[in-house]
């Protein structure tokens, strides 16, 4: 689910002046109250993303400049990596002392963002190389010195496969998917449901619902390694959720263009 304030800016970025009974009823369906709204839209006016001008006995709201640019949209589309893999691992160790702990835990931190796992406490592995970006972070961090790069072949007894389950959380991330699934692949059911029955159904609240659905499928990919499919389970559900969220936005796109 979207925030109250992100439902606003997304929707007066979409229609540009709206009056406010027209809010409420929209983002009902966002924010679970008109309260909610009404608090929002107060907060917002006074933080200047949001005017407001009476017409007609009634108040319509708008996208302050400030407020344009506070409007950020994610596209989980920019999230992808590629996944070709050419059975190396690349590994990055550090010796890092603890005068420069901050660098430490900041380093540690990048390399997990951008999908390394954790081999060792100082030791992070991922099957991509992807030293020259890392080389960038240490060198602005002045770190060289305590971080190596290598190159290796997984030659242990076991499955590679077995190897991965212990680095990355692939369980919490089945979960986080399963659950994306579940709710979105039944909701997009029941919209088509709808739209095959002759219901005309606002393009506004589609626009909205492709916003929420495009953030709660981005939280789960930006923290999801994306591993070779060589390395994940033949039956991954996160490529079925991959597909799920494309299907419902598709729909969404056809039945309500983004606005120029």
């Amino acid at each position: 689910m979207i925030s109250v304030e992100k439902a606003i800016l997304c929707l007066l970025s979409h229609e540009r002046d709206v009056p406010v009974e027209r809010m409420l009823t929209l983002l009902r369906s966002f924010s679970g109250s008109e309260a909610s709204v009404r608090t929002s839209l107060s907060r917002m006016k006074k933080a200047g993303l949001v005017v407001s001008r009476r017409k007609n006995k009634g108040a319509r709201y708008s996208l302050t400049e400030q407020g344009k640019a506070a409007l950020v949209l994610r596209d989980f589309r920019a999230l992808r990596r590629a996944r070709e893999w050419d059975g190396r691992w690349h590994l990055v160790t550090f010796d890092i002392p603890e005068r420069l702990r901050y660098s430490r835990d900041a380093l540690r931190k990048h390399l997990l963002f951008i999908g390394y796992g954790m081999l060792q406490s100082s030791v992070m592995i991922s099957p991509y190389d992807k030293h020259a970006a890392v080389k960038e972070l240490i060198a602005d961090y002045g770190i060289e010195d305590h971080v190596e790069f290598f190159s290796a072949c997984y030659e242990s007894g076991g499955r590679v496969g077995e190897l991965v389950p212990r680095i990355w959380d692939l369980k919490r991330l089945e979960r986080e998917y399963r659950h994306f699934i579940a709710l979105y692949r039944e909701e997009l059911g029941v919209i088509r449901e709808r739209v095959a029955h002759g219901e005309q159904i606002d393009p506004s609240y589609l626009f909205l619902k492709g916003i929420e659905v495009n953030d709660a499928f981005s939280r789960i990919f930006s923290v999801d390694p994306q591993l070779p499919p060589e390395l994940l389970p033949a039956d991954w559900i996160g490529f079925t959720a991959e597909r799920v969220c494309e299907v419902y936005l598709t729909f969404l796109a056809s039945r309500a263009p983004v606005s120029k």
